[in-house]
């Protein structure tokens, strides 16, 4: 081979092993993705992905505020008092008043125990703790026969009475809270009295009295004892004529004379209550206190106007 040609061929050579190197390298470039390519598509996509992330956010956090809201928000049955507002209730009330006979024998010598059921309707009105309560009662003051007559009378004056009176008051009680739970209203503890006046009707029956038998007086027992059916026909000494309670009498009232009152006030003091109030529009009290007329207790229920 001429010396020329091997030349040529060793040049050529020496050519096509640095390109036959150098292809390799060129297409793993090629196929190897660009790293500005990639970055900038990986930058779109965070620009893409970024927008729905802060969509997502922003929607959570508008449900946050707005379930915050809905649990701040008052409910429309919150028992809750708020202060410098006046909240107004009408109901019933129903109280069990005892005429208890040791009151009556402070004045008198007899007489027994006796209930008087009251109720009508109820109308309060309060603002910062402080309650107005007016009522318009019914009394049955009604009373079956008993033994009476003076603390300073002999056992002659000994009379039957019974009495079909019944009586109508206006109350006006006035009471302060004591709130039990602050936060809620829930419960209360109500200290204060009342007054009021009652209009009287109904018949006070009164007549003389006479033992059954000659020398047995018992002033326990008014089954003992018989009415005088005119001026001395009882026992002896018994059915005098110092008046004219014999019969059907029925002693008449202050405007005709008598001694049967034609009104009768009310006073109560103190008054202890307890008033639960489940819901806005709701309340339920517990009444106990004392009269001029004996012990009671009651209560009411009342919705909030």
């Amino acid at each position: 081979m001429p010396r020329s040609f091997k030349v040529g061929v060793l040049a050529l050579a020496s050519l096509i092993a640095p390109l036959s190197l150098a292809l390799p390298a060129s297409a793993q470039e090629d196929t190897k993705p660009s790293p500005s390519s990639s970055d900038e598509g990986g930058g779109d996509a965070e620009k893409t992905d970024t927008p729905d992330k802060d969509a997502k956010a922003d929607g959570k956090a508008d449900g946050e505020a707005k379930d915050g809201a809905q649990a701040a928000a008052p409910s429309d049955n919150d028992p809750y008092e708020k202060p410098h507002e006046t909240y107004r209730f009408i109901g019933m009330r129903f109280r069990n008043l005892i005429v208890p006979e040791f009151v009556l024998d402070l004045f008198s010598e007899g007489g027994r125990t006796v209930n008087v059921f009251t109720f009508g309707p109820e109308f309060s009105t309060r603002k910062d703790g402080l309650e107005l309560d007016f009522a318009l009662s019914y009394a049955d003051y009604s009373m079956d026969d008993t033994l009476f007559k003076g603390k300073s009378d002999d056992d002659f004056a000994f009379e039957i009475v019974n009495s079909s009176m019944k009586i109508v008051y206006f109350t006006t009680d006035l009471l302060y809270e004591i709130p039990l739970d602050k936060e809620k209203g829930r419960f209360s503890l109500l200290i204060g009295g009342g007054v009021g006046l009652g209009v009287v009707f109904g018949d006070l029956n009164r007549n003389q009295a006479t033992p059954r038998e000659a020398g047995n007086i018992d002033r326990d027992d008014v089954g003992a004892w018989q009415r005088c059916e005119a001026p001395g026909t009882g026992q002896p000494g018994f059915c005098d004529g110092a008046n004219d309670h014999y019969g059907s009498y029925s002693e008449a009232s202050w405007v005709n004379g008598g001694s049967k009152p034609s009104v009768f006030p009310w006073i109560s003091l103190p008054q202890v209550s307890f008033r639960y109030k489940p819901i806005k529009q709701l309340q339920l009290r517990a009444d106990l206190g004392f009269s001029i007329s004996g012990f009671y207790f009651g209560a009411s229920a009342a919705y909030g106007l």
